[in-house]
C-alpha cells in the first residue's frame, strides 16, 4: 500500500509519496500513479525534510508542497525549512506559513544556474536561437518568440534528447504571461503544467541578465501567479502557495 499526498500548488498538481519506496521502484511508482491521477503533473518522494523527484530533477513547486506537508505532519504554522531536494547541490532554504486550512504560501530559495546561455532550435521550419537556463538536472529555453504547440511539443523532445538528459521546459512568455512546458525522459512526462517554478526561476535570471543582475516581478500561468526576485550574489526567491487537498492510498 503507497499512501501519498494530493496537493495543488499554483495548479501544478503533485503527489508526494509519503511511504518508503526503495530508488528503484520509483519511476515505476510514479508511473502508477500519474496513470491513477490523471491531473497530476509530477510525482515525488518525501522523508521528513528529504524530498526526490521521480525523475531526480529539482522542482520548486514540489519544494514549497514539501514543505508544506513538513507542517502539516508538524503541527506548525510557520517555519523555515532547510529541505534536500533532488537536483539541487545543497540544501534549499523555504520560508513558509500557513494561510488557511492546509494552504501554505512561502518564497523557496532557488538554486543558481550552472549556465546562462544560448541554443538553437528550429520552430515552424525556422532556425532561431534563444536562451537556455541550466540548472544542472533541469534546463529551461525562455521564447518570447509565438509557436505553435505541437511544434513545441516535438521540439521540446529532440532537443532534450540530444543535450538535456535530465529533463527541458520550454517558458512561452508574452509580457507578463508564462505558459511552460516541460519534458522529462524517465519517467517519461511531456506536460503543459499549470506553473513551473524552475522555469518561472529560469526566466527571471534571463530577464535580469538584461537589467543589470536584478528583476523583480510577477507571471501569470495557467494555474496561478507565482513571484520570483532575482539579485547579485544571492539565490533566487521563489514567491508561491500550496494546498494541501488530500491524502489517498494506492
Amino acid at each position: 500500500m503507497i499512501s501519498y499526498y494530493y496537493i495543488n500548488p499554483m495548479g501544478n498538481i503533485t503527489l508526494l509519496v509519503d511511504s518508503p519506496v526503495p530508488p528503484s521502484e520509483r519511476v515505476k511508482i510514479a508511473e502508477a500513479l500519474m496513470r491513477a491521477e490523471p491531473d497530476a503533473e509530477q510525482v515525488g518522494f518525501i522523508d521528513g525534510r528529504n524530498l526526490n523527484m521521480a525523475g531526480g530533477e529539482f522542482c520548486g513547486n514540489a519544494t514549497l508542497s514539501a514543505a508544506a506537508v513538513y507542517c502539516l505532519k508538524n503541527k506548525l504554522d510557520t517555519a523555515q525549512v532547510d529541505m534536500n531536494v533532488s537536483g539541487a547541490n545543497g540544501p534549499v532554504r523555504v520560508t513558509i506559513g500557513k494561510t488557511d486550512e492546509n494552504v501554505y504560501s512561502g518564497e523557496v530559495d532557488m538554486p543558481f544556474p550552472e549556465s546562462v546561455s544560448e541554443i538553437a532550435l528550429t520552430l515552424g521550419g525556422r532556425t532561431i536561437t534563444a536562451p537556455i537556463v541550466n540548472f544542472g538536472s533541469i534546463s529551461h529555453i525562455i521564447l518570447t518568440q509565438k509557436a505553435e504547440k505541437t511544434e513545441c511539443e516535438r521540439e521540446i523532445v529532440r532537443l532534450c534528447r540530444k543535450f538535456c538528459p535530465g529533463g527541458l521546459g520550454f517558458m512561452l512568455v508574452e509580457d507578463e504571461k508564462l505558459t511552460p512546458l516541460v519534458y522529462v525522459p524517465e519517467p517519461e512526462t511531456l506536460v503543459w503544467e499549470s506553473s513551473c517554478a524552475s522555469g518561472t526561476t529560469a526566466t527571471g535570471i534571463y530577464f535580469a541578465s538584461l537589467n543589470g543582475g536584478s528583476f523583480s516581478g510577477s507571471f501569470t500561468e495557467p494555474g496561478g501567479t507565482l513571484g520570483i526576485t532575482v539579485s547579485p550574489d544571492v539565490p533566487p526567491v521563489l514567491s508561491g502557495r500550496a494546498e494541501i487537498k488530500s491524502i489517498k492510498q494506492i
